[in-house]
């Protein structure tokens, strides 16, 4: 639990589940949340249509910029893992100046090795997951 008034947020959870067909894990535990699927361009795939639909448009820069910088504001730290590795760092513990020009914000590091190992472009899908876990977060303060 934090002191009345720090915006810092600790996390627990162990959470599967399917988006179309295509496995998800989040797991997380204080400050550190970790994704991960073994199709991350099938999932991207998924969230995009998904996001799309609820939003009218698809997750794009400005809105992962706002989660990771969200997420360094609640000192939390979101991680997106695929097959070949990890593909994406959202947060608290990330000062990326490629994240800056990538992304707009130094709170997102793109991980090459991991998305060209069978991530394809992951982003927007990390963006997805964590506005899930900042919106449960905000209304957790409520």
């Amino acid at each position: 639990m934090t002191p009345e008034g720090d915006p810092r947020l600790e996390v627990i959870a162990d959470l599967s589940i399917e988006v179309d067909g295509v496995p998800l894990r989040v797991r997380a535990s204080g400050s550190e949340i970790t994704a991960s699927s073994p199709d991350v361009r099938r999932l991207f795939s998924a969230v995009r249509v998904a996001g799309g639909a609820a939003t009218q448009g698809s997750p794009g820069r400005a809105e992962l910029a706002r989660v990771a910088d969200t997420l360094a504001d609640r000192g939390l730290t979101a991680r997106l893992d695929g097959p070949g590795g990890r593909v994406l760092s959202l947060g608290a513990d990330v000062d990326s100046p490629a994240g800056s020009a990538l992304v707009g914000t130094r709170h997102a590091r793109v991980h090459p090795a991991g998305t060209l190992l069978g991530a394809g472009p992951a982003a927007p899908v990390a963006a997805l997951v964590l506005v899930a876990v900042v919106l449960l977060a905000r209304r957790r303060r409520r």
